[in-house]
């Protein structure tokens, strides 16, 4: 496995990744028609070359023979959350692999080296209901400092916020 900067060639593979993958990181009973909205508002293909384009985020792909099978965004210049411990630094805004990976050791390869690219503290959020991606995150360093919204359509989910310092 290898991690590498992506790019524009890229983001049909980002877009399919985060496209199956997003529902997982939501309550199992958010419906199917916002989860939809939600991906075409935010997940295609063209949304993630314009993110390619902004120099404060910095995106990673995960490669197995030669294949995307995940992929990370860091945004050095979030929004505020209003929370001090979590403002002012950057935000791990998306940490995918696809499902068929899971379990493999893939999301900790992708995790260790965007970790590694970042030499601050760095937060995310995650759905107070993923215990599974919350298990993942404390395993790497991240703990628990507040908590905040997340909008997917009309529908609300209620998502932790979890701070790492730097290793």
């Amino acid at each position: 496995m290898q991690v590498r900067a992506a790019t524009a060639n890229d983001t049909q593979a980002i877009s399919t990744i985060a496209s199956q993958t997003f529902a997982l990181a939501c309550p199992p009973d958010t419906p199917q028609e916002e989860l939809d909205r939600y991906t075409r508002e935010n997940l295609l293909p063209d949304h993630f070359k314009s993110t390619l384009l902004i120099p404060t985020k910095d995106v990673l792909v995960l490669e197995k023979a030669g294949a995307v099978i995940g992929f990370s965004v860091v945004d050095h210049q979030p929004d505020t959350l209003d929370i001090a411990q979590a403002d002012g630094i950057p935000e791990l805004t998306r940490c995918y692999v696809l499902a068929a990976f899971h379990g493999t050791g893939a999301a900790q390869h992708l995790m260790s080296a965007t970790l590694a690219a970042v030499d601050t503290p760095v937060r995310l959020t995650v759905n107070d209901q993923n215990a599974r991606a919350i298990g993942f995150y404390q395993r790497n360093g991240f703990q628990a400092v507040g908590e905040t919204s997340f909008q997917c359509g009309s529908d609300i989910h209620r998502d932790l916020v979890m701070v790492r310092p730097p290793a």
